[in-house]
């Protein structure tokens, strides 16, 4: 029911669209919308975010910079700067950040330092990053001197669990050619998660049960700053640092119970203390005659000591039967610099070189017990140093007022090396290097004010999760994964066409991108099982030592369709309402390591649907809105068993009112539905090429429903 409402909506959208009133200031270059301050003051905005979120087609930028922390690849965090980055920027640059982020920073600073939002559709040569699709860009006031104080203080209730609190505050100001923000941040956040299984023969009977009760909880201290200086000259430093320490808590009680038999229970346990720092910056020089020099630097550090334990409790008593101690280090110091020119009226080049030193420590250990004492069953000891170069040239040509070529080239070099230090033996060295050349293009044809097309053609490479290199435990499905450092980078081609269509008076927007990837060497879990011996004598189905890991897979690929819409509903009544819909069809294909089918990514859903709705009654001062996400199935293969799983629909829901001059009251629901999903494991004997099923399980997984509120305000 849901694709019709949306399919009607949008149609409604394109024939009243003449019936809204929002028209915004156009720039010059057809592929640039304004919002000045005008725009904002019927909302009376305390922060940036709460700007961001009146401008239709952002909410989705900013979901997804909350879900992946910013500058993300494949749920990694991107080792270096690289071309890409952000989609948010303030006076055309990103920030030199990674933990102190563009994230963590719209909320500190104050909406009377803004001057504009930009929204910037396609390649720009003015622009920091090199992005496809939509670019904020945030241009601030820099008349005169100012400062505010930003604070907010509230928490989260779970169902059914303790309340977890939230305190924040920030100052952020200007005083002649000095911008400063400093900020503090104490938070408490809490996960539940409730799973109940169900075991089954082969024939359907059932066996037995199981039960767990996951509650997380994480506290941290955030303390960050940023600052920038402008000289007369007109040159600009930034400098920004942030330090947090923190820790980790989960407890996780659970039991298991075979089909007449009494109950057993057990107890996960985890505690990790974690600490990181960051101090960054950059420096941009206007040198007459030529252009603009611009170089930035980055150093940081994250280190995590965790232990594991995992008890049985008998008469209600704890006795160990196994533990994991994990510590581990990763720090990154970056340098990029680069020079922008224009060679002729309407080319712009920029030439540069970054520089990224990384290293990774981690040791793992594993240990049984057994008669009152722990026996060390795993130990694995990897330090992980990489030595990344690169070169690259970025080539803008303004074809005409409707027309822009960009294209880029790449060269990057690097060197990874890993000693791991095992239970027994010598010490097991490998060094590797890489050098790669990353051609880019994108083109940008406004048809019209109202229509452009983007195409590009672009090959990505991979930065290696060095966390795959070192052995871990899959504490969700007791699984303990083995570490490989013989993995290398993954490579694709990336080709893209996108059509989007804005209605007039700023009334909402459409766009249709259709992307192909072609990719080698895919990493995902590979098999590692020795079949033969080293005769090439065929090995006894019984005698096989099965180990999976992940590796790499020569060829995978990916297509699809991305659809996003967003319009405002003053046609049917509803003044300062904007609903935005996206709607992703990805086709993934990948031969599966353990049966030789093709199948689609680990736990990549085919089709995705994400909306957000939001109502400002400027009259009285209330917000609401809302957001959701519907997934399709999808599956999880691995060496002797099979998962197939249903990601039940997640709704959240909110409502703000101003109160007391300028303060906000704000209220967040999530996990309205609560959301559930299911998954059912087949579970093999051995090997899954033997096909010889053993049982199979029904896991129902249930996050309870949560409730925050916040007071937030300026003074």
């Amino acid at each position: 029911m849901f694709k019709p409402i949306v399919k009607a909506t949008l149609l409604s959208a394109v024939s009243f669209y003449s019936l809204n009133a929002f028209a915004q200031n156009a720039d010059s270059d057809q592929s640039v919308v304004t919002y000045g301050q005008d725009y904002f003051e019927k909302f009376a905005p305390v922060t940036l975010l709460d700007m961001l979120q009146r401008v239709p087609g952002v909410q989705a930028i900013l979901d997804a910079n909350r879900q992946t922390g910013g500058t993300q690849r494949g749920g990694q965090q991107e080792r270096g700067f690289g071309s890409g980055g952000d989609q948010i920027l303030i006076n055309n640059k990103r920030l030199s950040g990674k933990a102190n982020n563009i994230n963590s920073t719209l909320q500190r600073i104050s909406s009377s330092q803004v001057e504009r939002v930009e929204i910037i559709r396609g390649a720009s040569g003015d622009l920091d990053v090199q992005s496809q699709g939509l670019v904020v860009n945030v241009i601030m006031d820099e008349s005169g001197s100012s400062s505010s104080t930003f604070w907010k203080i509230g928490g989260r209730l779970s169902e059914g669990y303790i309340f977890t609190p939230n305190v924040q505050i920030s100052h952020n100001g200007s005083n002649g050619n000095l911008d400063y923000m400093f900020g503090v941040e104490a938070k408490q956040g809490q996960h539940i998660e409730h799973r109940d299984d169900t075991i089954f023969t082969p024939d359907d009977v059932e066996t037995g049960i199981a039960e767990r009760r996951l509650d997380r909880q994480n506290k941290y201290v955030r303390l960050n700053a940023n600052i920038t200086y402008t000289p007369e000259n007109g040159d600009e430093i930034r400098l920004n640092g942030q330090f947090e320490p923190g820790s980790l808590k989960i407890r996780e009680p659970r039991f298991s119970q075979t089909t007449g038999e009494e109950r057993a229970f057990q107890q996960w346990n985890e505690d990790a203390d974690t600490q990181k720092w960051e101090f960054g910056g950059d420096y941009t020089k206007r040198i007459d005659g030529i252009g603009s020099w611009k170089t930035l630097f980055i150093a940081n550090r994250d280190r995590s000591d965790k232990l594991d334990l995992y008890e049985n409790i008998i008469d209600g008593d704890g006795v160990p039967s196994f533990r994991n101690d994990q510590y581990r280090v990763k720090s990154e110091k970056i340098i990029r610099t680069s020079l922008t020119t224009n060679i002729f009226k309407d080319q712009s080049l920029e030439i540069g070189a970054e520089a990224a030193i990384n290293k990774f420590d981690k040791i793992f250990v594993s240990e049984d017990y057994d008669l009152g004492a722990y026996t060390v069953s795993i130990n694995d000891d990897v330090a992980v140093k990489e030595n990344r170069y690169e070169i690259f040239a970025n080539h803008t040509y303004n074809i005409s007022s409707s027309m822009v070529l960009q294209s880029s080239l790449i060269g990057e070099f690097s060197k990874i090396s890993s000693v791991t230090v095992p239970l027994v033996g010598e010490n097991i060295e490998r060094s590797k290097k890489f050098s790669f050349l990353k051609p880019r293009v994108d083109f940008r044809y406004d048809f019209s004010n109202s229509d452009q097309l983007r195409l590009t053609v672009e090959k990505k490479v991979s930065q290696l999760d060095f966390q795959n290199f070192v052995a871990s435990y899959d504490q969700s499905n007791d699984l303990l994964r083995l570490g490989n450092t013989g993995i290398v980078p993954e490579k694709s081609w990336n080709y893209n066409i996108a059509y989007e269509h804005r209605f007039p008076n700023d009334a909402g927007a459409i766009q249709v991108e259709l992307f192909y990837r072609d990719l080698t060497d895919y990493i995902e879990l590979v098999d590692f099982t020795e079949f033969e011996d080293e005769l090439g004598n065929p090995i006894a189905r019984g005698d096989l030592d099965l180990i999976s890991k992940s590796g790499n897979i020569p060829t995978a690929r990916s297509y699809g369709i991305k659809t996003t819409g967003s319009i405002r509903l003053g046609f049917i009544g509803l003044r300062n309402a904007v609903i935005s819909v996206d709607h992703t069809w990805d086709d993934t294909e990948v031969e599966d390591q353990f049966s030789g089918v093709l199948r689609p990514f680990k736990w990549k859903s085919e089709h995705e649907i994400t909306f957000n709705f939001r109502h400002d009654i400027t009259d009285w001062g209330i917000s609401y809105g809302g957001r959701g996400t519907i997934k399709t199935d999808n599956s999880r293969h691995e060496l002797d068993q099979v998962a197939n799983s249903y990601n039940g629909d997640n709704y959240e829901a909110f409502l703000e009112k101003r109160i007391l001059g300028d303060m906000r009251l704000i209220f967040q629901f999530e996990h309205i539905t609560p959301l559930k999903y299911a998954t059912h494991v087949d579970f093999y004997n051995d090997h899954i090429r033997y096909n010889d099923l053993n049982r199979y399980e029904k896991r129902n997984w249930n996050y309870v429903r949560e409730w925050s509120v916040y007071l937030q305000g300026t003074f």
